[in-house]
């Protein structure tokens, strides 16, 4: 029968051959792609479920009596009520005590004196800007109240506020903004199933109450307070470049999905961290709290300019995105485009109005705590501690060119760094944690070829006898590991197959080789590294890249995820680590991290250097000091030594250094060849001088920051839950505690 179907011609056996050896080949491939990884239910996790606001139906809000400025009660809580312009939809929030009315909007005889005309002068007096396209066009329009053709229409919400429904006759677009008063001042939502678009336009932003509580230009001495880095003032009228006069820039950094995203710029300045931002006059204040929809809304800040007299800030939330779209599979041509669907998710912000000795930056770092804390989204209080942690990076080693090929060279073996930490303790070092870095196979960064583990290192019998020698000693280890950012050439994922997809459903390419892959398969793939590292004895894992740093959209057509999708996979996967290991760790800690973490490598401490930003201050820390340890950049890695320093210590950071046992040469030729100055002998002084100095601040770890002020020029001091004041000098580059363990 065989020789009947094998040719006898030798020509057709070699074409049949070479089709076998084809078929085989290409069933290889399909095989060895298949998809091999754990499952999100093996480590405990489910989808995240959308959760929308209702949108409420019922009998029409009636407007009692009309004060003389055209304002009816619609809203009442124990502290504050509201009035609503029923013809504009302008807010006034009156504060009981005092009467004070902080306004959506200037008022009347404040607008008289504004030179602006047209639809700028519109929207002053609107609660809110739209900007819709029209249908396969790019070119937008803004719509406020003010716009001909609206129509409004108010439900009581309770005895708390109004939903009002603006419906645009010309464009066939409606959506729904709900106004409530609360004990703590204003809250505004915007419901996703409240927007209907019936004709050809689309809502591609709402910029919500932009005007809230605005200062004119020569009003009132105060500041807006943007999320640049730890915490940002913008004071009133100073003197700035024409190209400084706005702030606009998204929270939690630039969707890498989407094609306008830049990896330089992104590195360049220091992405929002936290959806926070506010406003002070005078002996009144706000702090404006994203609740919702963060992941698609940008802070603008605005100072008096060609568009308006006035000091502002507000929140813009994002409907659609532009994009590049393609003109032929044939050429890299692309045409500005509109994204066809509108990202469903509700919106909402919340303002907690402040005065008083409440009424500046610390006070909104205190209501902001208080937000994080009722809404569970902060960790428990640290455990009081007589010695501060150091967190020791160390850096294993890295593939590098060697003799016409590519060898692994090791800067520091298990045994090694093993001999490190016994020095730092016998020479007084008592407290501190350690991050192993470069142990994985391929022996770069970026990777997931993890295992085995680098056998030039010890092998995974040298990273066992590491973990135990240092639970007998009391020190934790983390090995370090990568999430988002993949490199193809030391990868085991698929670019075309595993990256993430942007708008335009290419998938998204950084620099070289480099992709970002699909955060679900990202996460299966850790319970495989997890339960690696369990074997070996290891206490957690400190993630470099992904949770805590990034958040990102994957818009393939199968399973598209959102950014807060992929944030809600990346918390599943800390507390499934702190579950299994015991201690997860990020980079950056992004809002949506905390609770879920237990260290923060490099929590935002500097300015990205905007020349609208005159003052940098530490708000986001303030907010979360005493529930999770946080370092500034590692001790040998700073660009100005005593300056960085002081400023940690400002800060309530924790001392940190990467380290090597070999000469920081080493490391040429590495993926970390960056780090210019590493070995620990060179260093071995500064950190015990660096440890001596934090130590005096021991007492204080687990407290909150009761308050941070600026004592003199170059003089900060910052005072602590049992009045310990740290005062740091940087004039004389001196630092004094009072009250704490120093006295």
């Amino acid at each position: 029968m065989l020789r009947k179907l094998w040719p006898s011609n030798g020509k057709y056996r070699l074409l049949l051959l070479f089709a076998l050896i084809v078929v085989v080949a290409v069933a290889s491939i399909v095989y060895g792609r298949r998809d091999k990884l754990p499952s999100l239910q093996a480590m405990g996790i489910a989808g995240p479920v959308p959760q929308f606001a209702p949108v409420l139906e019922g009998t029409a809000w009636q407007a009692g009596g009309i004060d003389g400025e055209g304002f009816a009660l619609a809203g009442d809580s124990a502290k504050y009520s509201l009035l609503l312009e029923p013809k504009t939809s302008q807010l006034v929030v009156l504060d009981k005590t005092g009467g004070y009315k902080w306004r959506s909007n200037p008022s009347p005889e404040q607008l008289k004196q504004e030179t602006v005309k047209g639809a700028l002068l519109e929207n002053l007096q609107s609660p809110f800007v739209a900007e819709v396209v029209v249908a396969g066009q790019t070119r937008r329009t803004m719509l406020s109240t003010l716009t001909k053709g609206l129509t409004i229409d108010y439900v009581p919400i309770g005895d708390a506020g109004v939903q009002a429904t603006y419906t645009y006759e010309k464009e066939k677009l409606s959506f729904v903004i709900q106004f409530t008063v609360t004990d703590r001042g204003l809250e505004a939502a915007v419901p996703s199933d409240g927007i209907r678009e019936s004709g050809d336009y689309w809502l591609y932003s709402l910029q919500l109450l932009p005007y809230f509580g605005a200062v004119p230009a020569g009003g009132e001495e105060g500041y807006l307070f943007v999320p640049d880095g730890p915490g940002g003032l913008i004071l009133y009228d100073r003197q700035r470049p024409s190209v400084a006069s706005g702030y606009e820039f998204p929270i939690y950094g630039d969707d890498p999905a989407h094609v306008n995203y830049d990896e330089n710029m992104q590195a360049q300045r220091e992405q929002i961290a936290y959806p926070l931002y506010g406003l002070r006059r005078g002996d009144r204040a706000f702090a404006a709290i994203v609740k919702e929809g963060a992941y698609t809304a940008k802070i603008k800040a605005v100072t008096p300019s060609n568009s308006s007299r006035y000091h502002s800030i507000g929140v813009s939330f994002g409907y659609r995105e532009e994009y590049g779209r393609k003109v032929s599979g044939i050429t890299k041509e692309t045409v500005k485009a509109v994204r066809k669907e509108r990202t469903a998710e509700d919106r909402r912000v919340e303002y907690r109005l402040l005065s008083g000795e409440e009424a500046d930056y610390v006070g909104m770092a205190h209501t902001y705590r208080d937000y994080l804390q009722e809404s569970g989204q902060l960790g428990a209080p640290l455990a009081a501690t007589d010695r501060v942690p150091l967190m020791l990076s160390i850096i294993g080693g890295g593939n590098k060119p060697q003799f016409g090929r590519s060898g692994y060279e090791a800067a520091t073996t298990f045994e090694q760094a093993e001999r490190i930490v016994r020095d730092l303790r016998e020479a007084g070092v008592a407290n501190m944690s350690v991050i192993y870095q470069g142990w994985q196979n391929s022996g770069h960064t970026y990777t997931d070829k993890r295992f085995p583990i680098v056998s030039e290192l010890g092998g995974e019998k040298g990273a066992r006898r590491f973990a135990q020698s240092m639970r007998e000693l009391g020190v934790p280890v983390l090995f370090d590991d990568y999430m988002a950012w993949k490199d193809e050439s030391h990868s085991s994922f698929y670019k075309k197959t595993d990256g993430i997809r942007g708008i335009d459903s290419t998938v998204l390419s950084g620099t070289g080789d480099a992709f970002i892959v699909n955060p679900v398969k990202a996460v299966r793939q850790q319970k495989l590294v997890v339960d690696a590292l369990k074997k070996i004895g290891i206490d957690g894992i400190h993630y470099v890249d992904g949770p805590g740093s990034i958040a990102f959209s994957d818009y393939r057509s199968n399973a598209p995820l959102t950014r807060g999708d992929t944030v809600h996979y990346y918390r599943e996967l800390l507390d499934y680590v702190r579950e299994q290991l015991g201690t997860a760790g990020v980079q950056r800690g992004e809002q949506y991290a905390l609770g879920h973490a237990d260290y923060i490598e490099e929590l935002p401490h500097s300015s990205s250097r905007d020349f609208i930003v005159d003052e940098t201050v530490p708000v986001y820390q303030i907010a979360v000091h005493g529930t999770v340890a946080y370092s500034t950049a590692p001790g040998n890695l700073r660009d100005v030594y005593e300056d960085e320093m002081l400023r940690a210590i400002e800060y309530g950071a924790i001392p940190s250094f990467t380290l090597t046992y070999a000469e920081s040469r080493v490391l040429k030729g590495t993926d970390y060849q960056d780090l210019f100055s590493t070995e620990y002998a060179v260093w071995k002084d500064r950190i015990l001088e660096d440890y001596d100095s934090f130590d005096r601040l021991a007492g204080v770890l687990h407290q909150p920051i009761a308050d941070h002020e600026k004592a003199a020029e170059g003089v900060y001091v910052t005072t602590y839950e049992d009045g310990t004041r740290v005062t740091v000098d940087y004039n004389t580059k001196q630092f004094g505690v009072e009250g704490g363990r120093s006295e």
